[in-house]
C-alpha cells in the first residue's frame, strides 16, 4: 500500500541525516549578528507572474513582485522587527500614524515627502491622500479579492496628507487588510491614465523599495534600489535580479551551481530537498518554516450523507494524522492545523486542553467508532464517493490523495479519486461547486478571519463545505466587530471551541517546508504573507 512504500523510503532516507541536526546548522547561521554590508546584487530563481498589475490578478507571483515596488499605508514586520514568521501586527508605512475617530470611521495622516520613483509620468512626486483614495477604489472595483472591502463604506481624502475611510459596521480586519500587499498597494493614477494599466515595466511606478527597470519576459526582470525609499538606510541591496525558471528542478541546480542565492520568492524546499541539500552542499543554510497554508477535506454539508454530523465525525476519526506525519513529514509540523493554522499563534486554540471527549473528533483516530457512527446514520455497509482534486500540486500531495482515500476505505467509505484539469478544478471545487467530497490545500491568509468567516459564512466563495450553521454565524461576525484584540481573541476562542466536535472542515497535519539559501546572503528572514519586498529590504550579501 502507499503509506508502506512512503514509510519505508523516509526510513532509509531519515537514516541518512538527521533532520533535528539539519535544522540546528540553519538556526545558528540565521542568529549570527553583523553590521550589514550594502551593496550587491541578490539573484532569485522564480516562476513569471501572469501579470504586473496587482489588481488584476489574484497571482502570489505578482503580489510578491508587486510587493518589491508599491507601498501599504501601513505594513506587517519583517526581519529584526518581527516576533515570528505569522506575526502581522500592524507598523506604519506611508502613514505614520492613525486613529479611530469612532468604531466606524479610521483616519490616517501620510508622511510628509514621500516620493513616487523617479519615471514617467509621475517623475517623482510626492505622494497625497488622494493616491490612497485613487488606489483602494481601484482595488474596491477591480481586484478579484476586493470582498475584503465589502465592509467600506466611503474612502475620503480630508486633506493632502489625512486619508479617512469608513466601514458599514465596526470591522476588525480592516488594518489587516490595508497592511497586506496582496490588496492595498498605493499607486500613481496619471501611470494608468497613460499606460492603460499597471502591468508594464513603464507603467510599474511606486513608493517601494525597489524600481523594476527592466523585464524580458520570459527571461529575466531587474529591480534597483530606491534611492529615496521613505524607510531610512533601507534597502541594503543595490539590485535584484530574477531569473524566469518554471522548472523546480532548475531552479534547485541554479542554487546548487552558485548561480542564485534564493529558489522560489521565499526560498522555500520541500524536507526531502532540503535533506539531500544539506547532504551534498553542506555549506548552504537551511532552516525549518511553518506555513500558513493548510490540506482540508471539504463535504457538501448541505447533501447527504454529509449533511449527517455523524457521518463528517466518522470521516475525522478514518484519517490517521499521525501515520500520515510520520509517514510524509517525518514527524515534522503541528498535528492539529485547523481551523486557524498552527503557523498564526497569536489566535490559534490550544486544543490539547479541552474536553478530551470533542478533541477527538478533528484529532483522533478510532476506526471502530467511525464505522459505529456511519452504521447509525444508516450506512452499515459504508458508502461511495468521489474525491475531487487536482493532481499538479506538488508532493506530498499526490500521496496524500492516496493515504486519504485508504484510510477512509478502511471504515467502509469507497472513494473514486476525480483529478480534474486545474482551470476547471479552481473555478468550481475550489469554490465549493462539486458534488460530495473533494481534497486539497487552502490559500495561506493573513487574518485569521479569513479562515474563520470566509470559510463559514453561507455566500462566501471560500466556504467550500457549504457550511450554514445559526449557532456559528452571530460568533463569525462578533469577531469581525470586535476592534479591541482581546475582546476578539475570547470570541476567535470561542469559535474554534465551538467547531471542535463539528468536522465541517477534516484538516491534515501541517505541511512541514525548509528555506535554503547561501551563507553569505544575511538579514533574510521569512515570513508568511506576500510582501517579498519588506523581507528582502533588510537582506545583504556578506560576500
Amino acid at each position: 500500500m502507499a503509506r508502506r512504500r512512503i514509510a519505508a523510503e523516509h526510513v532509509i532516507l531519515g537514516a541518512v541525516i538527521s533532520l533535528a541536526g539539519l535544522f540546528l546548522a540553519g538556526t545558528a547561521h540565521a542568529q549570527a549578528k553583523v553590521e550589514p554590508k550594502r551593496g550587491g546584487v541578490l539573484r532569485v530563481a522564480e516562476r513569471e507572474a501572469p501579470n504586473l498589475d496587482p489588481h488584476l490578478t489574484i497571482s502570489f507571483l505578482t503580489h510578491h513582485y508587486a510587493s518589491l515596488i508599491y507601498s501599504q499605508l501601513v505594513r506587517f514586520p519583517h526581519g529584526p522587527e518581527q516576533k515570528h514568521s505569522g506575526d502581522f501586527s500592524i507598523l506604519p508605512d506611508l502613514a505614520e500614524r492613525w486613529q479611530y475617530q469612532d468604531d466606524r470611521t479610521l483616519v490616517f495622516h501620510l508622511r510628509k515627502g514621500v516620493r513616487f520613483h523617479n519615471k514617467p509620468p509621475v517623475n517623482g512626486r510626492e505622494v497625497t491622500a488622494q493616491d490612497v483614495k485613487y488606489s483602494l477604489e481601484r482595488f474596491k472595483a477591480k481586484s478579484g479579492f476586493r470582498s475584503r472591502f465589502d465592509e467600506v463604506q466611503a474612502i475620503e481624502a480630508i486633506d493632502q496628507y489625512t486619508v479617512k475611510i469608513s466601514t458599514k459596521e465596526p470591522f476588525a480586519p480592516l488594518l489587516n487588510h490595508l497592511a497586506s500587499p496582496t490588496y492595498a498597494a498605493i499607486l500613481p493614477k496619471e501611470a494608468e491614465e497613460k499606460f492603460a494599466s499597471f502591468n508594464s515595466v513603464e507603467a510599474a511606478i511606486g513608493t517601494g523599495p525597489f524600481i523594476l527597470r527592466s523585464y524580458q519576459r520570459g527571461v529575466k526582470m531587474r529591480y534597483e534600489r530606491n534611492p529615496t525609499f521613505h524607510l531610512k538606510g533601507l534597502p541594503y541591496l543595490d539590485a535584484i535580479e530574477l531569473e524566469i525558471t518554471p522548472d523546480p528542478a532548475a531552479r534547485l541546480s541554479m542554487l546548487r551551481a552558485g548561480r542564485v542565492e534564493l529558489v522560489q520568492v521565499s526560498g522555500f524546499v520541500s524536507l526531502d530537498d532540503a535533506q539531500a541539500i544539506k547532504q551534498r552542499h553542506p555549506h548552504l543554510v537551511v532552516s525549518p518554516v511553518s506555513v500558513l497554508g493548510y490540506g482540508h477535506i471539504y463535504m457538501r454539508t448541505d447533501q447527504a450523507p454529509f449533511n449527517d454530523i455523524r457521518v463528517r465525525r466518522a470521516v475525522s476519526l478514518a484519517i490517521d494524522r499521525k501515520a500520515m506525519r510520520e509517514s510524509l513529514f517525518q514527524s515534522e509540523g503541528c498535528l492539529d492545523n485547523g481551523p486557524v493554522p498552527c503557523a498564526m499563534p497569536d489566535w490559534k486554540l490550544d486544543a490539547s486542553k479541552e474536553d478530551p471527549a470533542r478533541v477527538k473528533y478533528p484529532l483522533g483516530h478510532d476506526p471502530q467508532e467511525a464505522r459505529r457512527l456511519l452504521a447509525q446514520a444508516g450506512y452499515p455497509n459504508g458508502f461511495a464517493t468521489p474525491m475531487w482534486h487536482w493532481p499538479g500540486y506538488a508532493p506530498p500531495w499526490p500521496s496524500l490523495y492516496e493515504l486519504v482515500a485508504e484510510d477512509l476505505d478502511r471504515v467502509g467509505i469507497k472513494v473514486e479519486l476525480k483529478p480534474q484539469e486545474y482551470g476547471a478544478y479552481i473555478s468550481t471545487t475550489y469554490l465549493g461547486k462539486f458534488d460530495k467530497l473533494a481534497f486539497g490545500p487552502v490559500t495561506p491568509f493573513t487574518e485569521v478571519d479569513d479562515f474563520l468567516y470566509g470559510m463559514m459564512i453561507p455566500g462566501q466563495p471560500n466556504n467550500r463545505s457549504s457550511v450554514n450553521d445559526p449557532e456559528l454565524t452571530p460568533l463569525l461576525i462578533a469577531q469581525r466587530r470586535a476592534l479591541d484584540p482581546k475582546e476578539r481573541k475570547k470570541i476567535v476562542d470561542a469559535i474554534q471551541r465551538y467547531l471542535l466536535d463539528k468536522a465541517y472542515y477534516i484538516f491534515i497535519p501541517q505541511i512541514p517546508f525548509a528555506t535554503v539559501w547561501p551563507p553569505y546572503l544575511k538579514g533574510h528572514l521569512y515570513h508568511d504573507a506576500y510582501g517579498m519586498g519588506h523581507r528582502i529590504m533588510w537582506a545583504w550579501l556578506e560576500k
